[in-house]
């Protein structure tokens, strides 16, 4: 699908609010790494983290808690003195079958970020791992499974693309 260019995955260049993440995919006994790109449009508002995926009962119940944990970690981190005002959409594009753990909370933040900062990111990585409330990167697991999928697809371009 990435090779048809119907699954989009950036790998090179820099966007603002937009990463790929590293999802797992388990059949039966396989395993095997799925990038996906992760985006965020933050503006201003009073919803805070709107997690796409879960409004449309797409999300589990792991990742809508993984998104809760980053909410508050984004009002410890921003809304001290003043009520935050920020509505932030997140959303899996082309992610169709649901969403589950929490190991995508901290691609979340990134994106969030980098809306927010209007810093883009460069799309040559990916990332994976949840957050916790301190803002601390958690254990992650099925690494192997997600670094090899994003590494095919850099194998697949050239690594230049």
């Amino acid at each position: 699908m990435v090779e048809e260019e119907t699954l989009l995955i950036d790998t090179e260049g820099f966007r603002v609010g937009q990463i790929n993440g590293l999802t797992v995919i388990s059949i039966g006994d396989y395993s095997f790494g799925k990038p996906a790109k992760v985006t965020a449009n933050t503006y201003m508002g009073s919803k805070g983290v709107v997690n796409i995926e879960r409004e449309v009962d797409m999300s589990g119940s792991s990742h809508s808690k993984g998104v809760m944990i980053l909410s508050g970690y984004l009002g410890q981190l921003f809304a001290q003195e003043f009520p935050i005002s920020l509505t932030a959409s997140v959303c899996f594009e082309q992610l169709y079958g649901g969403v589950d753990g929490d190991s995508a909370s901290s691609t979340e933040l990134y994106a969030i970020l980098s809306s927010l900062s209007e810093i883009p990111i460069n799309q040559s990585i990916a990332v994976t791992g949840s957050v916790n409330q301190k803002g601390e990167i958690q254990p992650i697991g099925g690494v192997n499974e997600k670094i090899e999928g994003f590494y095919q697809i850099c194998k697949l371009r050239g690594f230049n693309r």
